[in-house]
């Protein structure tokens, strides 16, 4: 019996050796499928790094990133030159980025992007500016609701009657999506004529250039759709210099700070559709890593914007 007893408490000891084994193998398996990606090492490409907009974004994904993560994240300035941003994932890739979180300069042309970058085995995630080809999702602001907010305060402050310029910007998804916002809505008030349509480059000097000349040729100006901020403060430049302050008034999208500056001031610049670029970069990085995991995600995941005017600016920030 004795013999027995021992038998019984040594078998015991030892199946719970096992099960303790067991559960740390299970547990390390879970933790594998998981994936806690640390250590990661993420490229992200902008079609230009000189926009306070896409300056929030890096810095947000920065944090995931880096301060989250203990990762490495590569940085591009595309420039707006489409055969640079490819260049530049190439060389990403060359030192052996896991996730691409690409910004493209242009919508056509960022296929060959795409397509080097998922031949590489690296997901690629779509920020603010969608892209032909394979990626794999597309995070960015609704930007049509941006063009449809902005035309609707134009329309309220102009009474329905009025004259309109339009200062449009690169061929990107997100110009695109904001202009067809934009015009569809003033579009169902006959009485406002968008009377010239210029592309400012979606950059401030570009747009102080347009603008003046646009206003040497039009007389008669009631208000200014600029496609983002940048192009909205290059516009609010060359009004300013001509002295037709007073004559018109102007809106844009993003919320940058300088434009909520300017908001606060009380100057022509009068309303922002604001987006989130910090939350944007941070859903991509979210979702990057699901993909990595093997996990499901949708196809497009739109981000809210709102409408930014004197009365709300002190309240809003990136």
């Amino acid at each position: 019996m004795k013999k027995e007893k021992v038998f019984s408490v040594s078998l015991i000891v030892l199946l719970s050796v096992f099960i303790v084994l067991g559960s740390g193998i299970i547990s390390n398996s879970v933790q594998a499928q998981s994936g806690s990606h640390e250590g990661i090492k993420v490229g992200i490409t902008f079609m230009t790094t000189d926009n306070e907009f896409f300056q929030a974004m890096e810095n947000s994904v920065r944090e995931e990133i880096e301060g989250k993560l203990n990762g490495t994240l590569l940085v591009s300035n595309g420039q707006h030159d489409a055969a640079k941003q490819l260049n530049d994932v190439e060389d990403f890739l060359i030192q052996g980025i896991e996730l691409l979180l690409l910004n493209p300069v242009d919508y056509e042309a960022s296929e060959s992007v795409v397509a080097l970058a998922k031949e590489a085995g690296v997901p690629v995630i779509c920020l603010d500016g969608d892209s032909i080809g394979d990626r794999d999702i597309f995070i960015a602001s609704n930007n049509y609701d941006a063009g449809v907010i902005d035309a609707e305060y134009v329309a309220e402050r102009l009474e329905g009657e009025g004259k309109v310029v339009v200062i449009n910007g690169n061929p990107v998804s997100a110009v695109r999506n904001r202009f067809n916002g934009f015009m569809d809505t003033i579009k169902k008030y006959p009485d406002i004529e968008v009377v010239a349509e210029q592309n400012g480059d979606g950059v401030k000097t570009k747009s102080l250039t347009v603008m003046s000349n646009i206003l040497q040729g039009q007389p008669e100006i009631d208000a200014v759709f600029a496609i983002n901020d940048p192009s909205a403060l290059g516009v609010l430049a060359a009004v300013q210099s001509a002295g037709r302050e007073d004559e018109m008034f102007i809106v844009g999208v993003d919320g940058a700070p300088n434009a909520l500056e300017a908001i606060s001031n009380g100057t022509a610049l009068e309303a922002t559709a604001a987006q989130q670029p910090a939350k944007i970069g941070k859903l991509g990085v979210e979702y990057g890593l699901k993909i990595l995991n093997g996990e499901e995600t949708p196809d497009e995941i739109p981000v809210p914007v709102k409408l930014i005017t004197e009365d709300n600016a002190a309240d809003f920030s990136w």
